[in-house]
């Protein structure tokens, strides 16, 4: 199986990320209203989800919003 099957198989939603969903350790802080010591921190306790590339960290957009979805805690104000 050479490379350009490989390429071939892969379905459209895979190869559909953006710049814009691939975030830094300084964005995802952001994103997150955390610093970037703290999100370090997580990502090396597995709390956050990060994805290697190089020796650098990257995250994703939708992992991240999911994250904070999964996360919820504390009831609603105003019920």
């Amino acid at each position: 199986m050479g490379q350009e099957s490989v390429i071939s198989d892969l379905s459209e939603s895979e190869c559909s990320l953006t710049t814009r969903e691939v975030l830094t350790s300084e964005e995802a802080a952001s994103f997150l209203r955390i610093s970037v010591g703290a999100l370090r921190n997580m990502a090396s306790n597995g709390q956050v989800p990060y994805h290697k590339l190089g020796r650098r960290n990257r995250y994703l957009l939708a992992e991240l919003r999911q994250l904070l979805l999964t996360k919820k805690r504390g009831g609603c104000y105003g019920n």
